[in-house]
């Protein structure tokens, strides 16, 4: 086994990990807290608490973990610290403040004025382009992604077809993951790429 001999190399090594990451799909919270604890990813519940009535956005967390919930005719939060579009059929935007974010995942789902859930098929598109259509049949239907390389600036939420007048995208809460530093996932891709080498 031959060594990188330079930070030079070892850095573009690095690069070249970042450039080629893998973004994973998740269905179930308990394998997505796994993967991500795993990778090194320190997570933070995020919900609606505090919140009641009508916005133009909402903004919560602070610091790695600081992010905005917004549509575009705005959300409205109901007493049960659900979040949803306004106006349907409108997208539920989550935008993330820092660029140390690299999984999400939560619950998000379709809702009546009243807030009851129904059955629909949902899109959930992160900021590289990465989308996961699935049927959601309860409000705790799990989906979740984690990247390798390439940190998460935003995800999207909407609903797939038409199931009637007068529903809602919504959500009652999500769990983000970043990173403990700046530059770890670069170690991870390299460590990633010795191991390959190694195996070879």
């Amino acid at each position: 086994m031959r060594t990188v001999p330079t930070c030079a190399a070892i850095c573009t090594l690095s690069l070249a990990a970042l450039a080629s990451a893998d973004v994973y799909v998740f269905d179930n919270a308990a394998t997505f807290g796994t993967y991500c604890n795993a990778a090194g990813l320190i997570d933070q519940q995020q919900t609606f608490n505090g919140f009641a009535g009508s916005y133009a956005s909402v903004s919560g967390g602070s610091g790695n973990f600081a992010w905005t919930a917004s549509a575009p005719s705005g959300l409205f939060v109901n007493g049960s610290s659900v979040a949803r579009t306004l106006s349907s059929p409108e997208t539920l935007t989550f935008t993330f403040a820092s660029s140390n974010v690299y999984s999400v995942g939560g619950s998000f789902y379709n809702v009546d004025a009243s807030g009851n859930q129904q059955n629909s098929v949902m899109k959930i598109k992160l900021s590289d382009g990465t989308a996961f259509v699935r049927v959601v049949s309860n409000t705790t239907s799990f989906s979740g992604f984690a990247s390798d390389g390439v940190n998460i600036t935003s995800l999207e939420v909407s609903r797939v077809g038409v199931i009637g007048a007068g529903t809602f995208v919504a959500s009652s809460g999500f769990v983000m993951g970043v990173v403990p530093a700046p530059g770890a996932v670069a170690l991870i891709g390299l460590a990633g790429c010795v191991a390959r080498r190694r195996r070879a």
